[in-house]
């Protein structure tokens, strides 16, 4: 090496940290020389005892440690193992004078890194940088350890701490790794399951088939797997579902060189969805059905699935003998065992507290026995081990107060108590009693009705029957009514005829007597002359009034009459005929009306003025007739007495035959008094539907 290169080195380097055990000075000077040849600047201390050499050890950091191999009171062998003490890996190198083979391979393998003779300082330099050289490589490698080790405890912390367990297999399946959470799982312990090829023991037999070919997709695929969800099974035979990822494995070139999958454990999850399709599921059949017996079959079944279990029954209350008989049993399996079990279960019967069934009768309460093998005082024990069932669970169904039955099932495995389970079949217990108390309500409901329809027909056939004879009472009054009307007019034109014909003759016959004797006595020239003239005259006046009074009597010829023109002629023939003031007045347009509405409107007016005259003893009398295009309005007013409304218990024939005409062609009629004189009769006739 020449000097600038020498320099150069020195530049670069930094002062090496020497501690030299020797007991010469002389001898630490040239060591000191020689490491300066080699191109180091050398911080050097010379120690010679034991407890030196240990105080310069914890009290300074050294690049390199020479000792001499022989001293007095200390050696180098000695020197090393106090080295070795403090823990420190630092270069050293046995300088001795006097050094036989043996010796130096002792030294080496007592863990010297190298020796050099006195006699040949040259090998110093070299030996020194070879050995720096080695020591760094060793504390890079003791780095890389460090570091390993510490990732290693991360990932083992990480491994342990996650709730998901982790497994890996190579390309031949057999299981490599699993984490202490992936042994928790299935209850296998790691060396039970390292170095196993599938079938796995975690792996239910009937869903073998089912993971396999699973697992053999996700095995051709080069990606991580999106998750695929699978049924494990524990040690004890539980089985659970898990959600499994499943990522390859690569070595330094990118090839596969097995699998490692994440497996969480999502039996709650699972668990929750199923028997919430489950409470689903019960309510839908409840929805449709229309009693228990319909809806037990169904709700038997579903839970037969979402429990996963293998007998199912549902025992109810027989009111008259009081006791629990079954209603219905099912299977989820069919085996000889189970079948021989469901046979004599459909047998049995319980009274209020005996079996389980009647204690949760007794208590209201459910009872869940994990293991029926404990129980051994337990009704059914026998045939239930016979069968291999293993647990029990039985929960009331009610509704408050009111007990329905029991549901019970038996599992093939063991099934400790779960309060989510308890509070699901609560649920469902009340709520199929609500539903047995709902019918029930619906039942007496609808018996209800159908007795409350049976009265309803039997009294509107009653009030049918009553009606009918309410009409044909009508009807028959009606008749009667126009019987006598028809009676009347006959007998008013009777009484007219008769007038005329007998009254009026027999009065022409008066007439002509008295008009002879009044000229008889005239030629006599009688007194009496003037009193039989007299009585001439007033037969003359009882004549004509007697044909007047018979032509109004006999004859009511309306035909080809307009209503107005008719009530026109009716009051000045009552003007001429009673010497009173009667007017008619019409307003309004009047709608031509059928005959029989003028004759009954005619009859009235006729009717309303005479009991004017006759009863009121009235002096004027005004007939009106008002037309709109809703009503025609029919009014007779006179200044005479007063004389009862219609609304009156003294309501004469007179008014009530009034009513009756207006009645006939669908008018209404009021009288009543306008003061202290005088009377107003109104009749109104509506005019929809006539036009």
């Amino acid at each position: 090496m020449n000097q600038e290169s020498a320099k150069l080195m020195n530049a670069e380097r930094p002062p090496l940290q020497v501690l030299i055990v020797e007991d010469s000075e002389n001898d630490a000077a040239l060591l000191e020389l020689e490491l300066r040849r080699a191109g180091y600047e050398p911080v050097c201390e010379r120690v010679e005892t034991p407890d030196a050499l240990c105080a310069s050890l914890q009290t300074h950091r050294w690049d390199l440690i020479i000792a001499d191999y022989v001293m007095p009171h200390f050696n180098g062998l000695a020197a090393l193992a106090l080295v070795q003490q403090h823990g420190l890996d630092l270069p050293f190198i046995v300088v001795s004078g006097h050094i036989t083979d043996d010796t130096a391979v002792a030294a080496m393998k007592a863990g010297a890194h190298d020796y050099v003779m006195k006699d040949n300082l040259a090998r110093l330099g070299p030996a020194v940088d070879r050995e720096l050289r080695e020591a760094e490589v060793r504390r890079a490698r003791r780095r890389s350890e460090e570091r390993l080790k510490v990732e290693h405890s991360f990932r083992r912390a990480i491994e342990n701490s996650v709730p998901s367990g982790i497994a890996a297999v190579d390309l031949d399946g057999r299981q490599t790794y699993v984490n202490p959470a992936f042994c928790a799982m299935v209850g296998w312990t790691e060396q039970e399951l390292m170095g196993l090829k599938p079938p796995f023991p975690y792996w239910p037999e009937e869903e073998v088939d089912t993971i396999a070919t699973a697992l053999s997709e996700i095995g051709e695929a080069t990606t991580p797997s999106a998750g695929i969800e699978l049924r494990f099974r524990r040690r004890q035979g539980e089985r659970i579902h898990v959600l499994m990822q499943v990522t390859p494995l690569r070595d330094t070139f990118g090839n596969i060189t097995g699998w490692v999958s994440s497996v969480s454990d999502i039996s709650e999850r699972k668990r929750a969805e199923i028997r919430l399709a489950a409470e689903h599921a019960i309510t839908r059949i409840l929805a449709n059905a229309q009693s228990l017996n319909e809806a037990a079959p169904g709700i038997v079944q579903v839970l037969l699935d979402s429990l996963e279990v293998e007998v199912g029954a549902l025992w109810v209350i027989d009111a008259k003998h009081q006791t629990l008989i079954p209603s219905l049993m099912n299977l989820r399996t069919l085996t000889p065992p189970l079948k021989k079990f469901l046979e004599e279960n459909r047998r049995q019967i319980f009274k209020c507290g005996v079996g389980v069934p009647g204690q949760v009768w007794e208590t209201r309460r459910p009872i869940w026995v994990a293991d029926l093998g404990s129980a051994a005082s337990l009704e059914r024990g026998h045939a239930a081990a016979a069968a291999d069932l293993h647990s029990l669970m039985a929960f009331p169904v009610q509704n408050g107060a009111d007990f329905i039955g029991v549901l019970e099932f038996f599992s093939s495995r063991y099934h400790a108590q779960d309060e989510s389970l308890l509070n699901m079949m609560s649920a469902i217990g009340s709520e199929i009693g609500q539903f047995v108390q709902r019918r029930s309500a619906e039942e007496g409901l609808r018996r209800a009705n159908d007795e409350l329809e049976s009265r309803v027909q039997q009294r509107t056939t009653e009030l049918k029957a009553a009606n009918n004879k309410l009409h044909a009472s009508i009807a028959e009054r009606k008749r009667l009514e126009n019987e006598l009307l028809e009676i009347t007019e006959k007998e008013r034109r009777r009484i007219g005829l008769d007038l005329h014909d007998d009254l009026g003759q027999k009065l022409s016959g008066i007439a002509l007597m008295t008009k002879g004797l009044e000229l008889k006595l005239t030629r006599v020239k009688s007194q009496e002359a003037q009193d039989a003239a007299r009585i001439h005259a007033l037969v003359q006046e009882a004549m004509s009034h007697a044909s007047d009074l018979a032509h109004d009597l006999a004859t009511l010829n309306l035909q080809d009459k307009d209503l107005p023109t008719a009530l026109e002629g009716l009051a000045a023939h009552a003007a001429e005929l009673f010497g009173i003031k009667c007017r008619f007045k019409s307003t309004g347009e009047i709608p031509v009306l059928e005959s029989a509405a003028i004759k009954q409107l005619y009859k009235i007016t006729q009717e309303g003025v005479t009991n004017a005259i006759k009863h009121g003893k009235a002096k004027r009398v005004a007939i009106t007739l008002a037309g709109d295009p809703e009503a025609l309005t029919l009014k007779v007013q006179n200044n005479g007495l007063p004389f009862p409304d219609m609304r009156g218990e003294s309501t004469g024939m007179g008014l009530r035959i009034m009513n009756y005409r207006a009645s006939l062609v669908g008018a209404t009629l009021d009288v009543k008094g306008t003061g202290t004189s005088g009377t107003l009769l109104t009749c109104v006739l509506p005019l929809e539907g006539r036009k």
